[in-house]
């Protein structure tokens, strides 16, 4: 072989080495940025599900709270003094007891805001699957909201009698849940919560896994 076919041979060899050494390091190079996504997407959705279950459970304590069968009078402002002066006892007590349900039910709505906003990213993250185990709970608060607020009617001393009549029948209709009377054993609507909860989990838990 002569000098010159030595010199073409190396020549080519070295370029054959060259494109083997960046083909390898491209591949390397894939392989982190891919290994890097799958951790930055497992770090994202470990976040995102820890912030969904935590307002989850702030949710379904801000409508237990709405529930508590007690009220302190110290949550039923009177109505300005100007107002209270042309109202009845009943009405009085009527005003504070619908400022007391307005302000629990403040912390609700509150909470369910942060929710949706928390929901939004999930989305992105996890489709449409998501909102669909939320369903069941936005219905179950759905539910108090309606039943809270029919009541309030049909005991509001300053509608017409027969308005306040109607209303009241159609409270009684409704499933009784305005209050929670769980002892030993949860009542109906808190189990139907905890359902609700537990096909959330179900879905989000894995995630924390990953």
């Amino acid at each position: 072989m002569t000098a010159a076919c030595i010199a073409q041979y190396l020549s080519m060899a070295k370029d054959v080495a060259l494109t083997g050494a960046a083909v390898a390091g491209a591949w390397v190079a894939v392989r982190g940025l891919s290994t890097w996504n799958r951790q930055l997407k497992g770090g994202v959705e470990y976040d995102l599900t820890r912030r969904l279950l935590r307002t989850t459970y702030r949710l379904r304590e801000s409508i237990k709270s709405v529930r508590n069968p007690v009220m302190w009078a110290a949550e039923m402002p009177p109505p300005p003094e100007e107002e209270r002066k042309a109202m009845s006892r009943e009405a009085i007590h009527h005003y504070g007891q619908g400022r007391a349900y307005q302000l629990r039910w403040d912390k609700v709505t509150e909470v369910r805001n942060e929710l949706q906003t928390e929901l939004l990213e999930g989305e992105v993250l996890w489709g449409e699957e998501l909102h669909k185990k939320y369903e069941p709970l936005f219905k179950l608060q759905q539910e108090l909201f309606v039943t809270i607020h029919t009541y309030l009617r049909a005991t509001d001393p300053t509608r017409p009698e027969h308005s306040r009549e109607a209303t009241q029948h159609v409270f009684e209709k409704r499933r009784d849940v305005m209050y929670d009377l769980s002892g030993e054993t949860a009542d109906e609507f808190t189990q139907d919560v905890a359902a609700a909860i537990l096909g959330i989990e179900s879905f989000l838990k894995p995630h924390l896994r990953k």
